[in-house]
């Protein structure tokens, strides 16, 4: 194994390039008002007098409300095209206790028939998905009559084409609670870096999809309305999570395995904490204790068994991996995705401005990679493609050409011939 370095290397502009990425592949402001608009419109839907759920939706008691990544703050860009987002629902209905483990699906299947807008629904193993252009939303049943002690615990169901149907436990309330009580709002600074990284990106995906919603959203441009989703979180260590989960989409996105739960990667990053060296550290600290904890299991012959700390028992990543031997080869083949990701970021460490981009156009899309050429271009003003950025050496600081003349002091960035080794881990320069 390699030795890590002696002393901490500058990773100011790793860091800042990562952060750009980070605004590219999320929600922007105007994204997530379109998705609050359409949770908001998923519970008129429900509510609606000829909905089959209706009579089941207890006043005082049910709740539709966004879990998953929209709640813990860390949806991206999903598949290989950069062409959507997936969201997620929960919809807490008083199952009647004569229906089949099946029935709930099939009435939410039949329910959300008519949304406006929507261009396929399509029943799945454990929800119903509504697709609209750009996006993709995921509607759960949670059943509530039993009304367990908890932040909202209840049953969903596994019900798939084939094969036997069941109740699953679930908290994914008390999971989101959970998790943003553990990362917390993050640094004032970095969530100032953040904001300013996704104003520069001032993207646009999401399209309307009617006049009511267009119309709503003007509306509340003069007036706001109560938030539908939770507020969005800028700690680093979420978003050290979306850029994990970005370049995970694309290991996957032609793989016959199957990926690994995101809910389990989020209990996890949680877990592994804050890293206070910065964001490319953050992300280098998070892909090495998921490998660790994969390589790990792998010596000792057994699997990962993560529990809902709200609700044990919630077990986080119930289909994933394969139980053993199968499992051993969907573990292998995320630590390994987690050590290459490693590899990547020490070699962008001690790279050129320009080499760097190259290994975000292969780790993360050349798309990104394409947008944050022209982020970097009209951040530092750069007159002529050729210009290069210039550094001065020890101070970690960027000099754009067309800003400042070039001084002996100022060199372009080196290009190192070196093989750097793996970077320190926190709290240690020697392992």
């Amino acid at each position: 194994m390699a030795t890590a370095p002696s002393s901490h290397p500058d990773t100011s502009t790793l860091d800042e390039i990562l952060l750009d990425l980070a605004a590219l592949i999320e929600l922007s402001p105007y994204d997530r008002r379109i998705a609050e608009s359409r949770y908001r419109r998923l519970k008129e839907h429900i509510e609606r007098p000829s909905s089959t759920l209706r009579p089941y939706l207890i006043d005082g008691e049910s709740l539709i409300y966004a879990q998953g990544s929209v709640a813990t703050s860390t949806t991206v860009l999903s598949g290989d095209k950069e062409d959507r987002f997936d969201i997620d629902a929960i919809v807490e209905v008083d199952v009647p206790p004569d229906w089949s483990d099946n029935r709930a699906l099939d009435e939410l299947f039949v329910t959300l028939q008519g949304f406006p807008g929507v261009e396929k629904i399509t029943r799945c193993t454990r929800c119903v998905q509504m697709q609209f252009a750009f996006m993709h939303m995921d509607v759960t049943i949670m059943d509530r009559r039993a009304r367990i002690a908890g932040d909202r615990p209840g049953h969903i169901f596994h019900s798939p084409d084939t094969g036997p149907s069941y109740r699953v436990d679930a908290n994914p309330w008390g999971f989101t609670d959970w998790f943003r009580s553990q990362v917390g709002v993050g640094d004032a600074a970095f969530a100032d870096k953040m904001r300013a990284a996704r104003n520069a990106a001032s993207i646009r995906r999401l399209k309307f999809i009617d006049d009511r919603e267009r119309q709503i959203l003007a509306d509340a441009e003069q007036v706001p309305l109560p938030p539908a989703i939770p507020t969005r979180i800028d700690a680093q260590e979420v978003v050290a999570l979306k850029l994990l989960k970005r370049y995970l989409n694309l290991r996957y996105t032609n793989s016959a395995l199957k990926r690994p739960p995101s809910v389990w990667i989020t209990k996890l990053t949680a877990d592994i904490g804050y890293d206070p060296r910065g964001l490319s550290h953050q992300l280098f600290t998070l892909a090495g204790g998921i490998s660790a904890n994969l390589r790990m299991h792998l010596a000792n012959g057994t699997v990962p068994n993560e529990l809902n700390p709200r609700y044990k028992p919630d077990r986080i990543n119930d289909r994933w991996p394969h139980p053993l031997l199968a499992g051993r080869t969907d573990m292998e083949c995320l630590a390994d995705h987690l050590d290459a990701l490693k590899a990547a970021l020490n070699k962008m460490l001690f790279a050129t401005q320009e080499d760097i981009l190259k290994e975000i156009d292969r780790m993360f899309g050349e798309t990104f990679g394409a947008a944050e050429r022209e982020i970097l271009k009209k951040r530092y003003d750069r007159r002529e493609r050729s210009s290069g950025i210039l550094i001065k050496p020890g101070s970690g600081g960027i000099f754009a050409p067309a800003l400042v003349k070039a001084q002996p002091e100022l060199r372009p960035v080196p290009q190192h011939r070196f093989h750097p080794a793996r970077w320190p881990l926190r709290g240690s320069d020697d392992q």
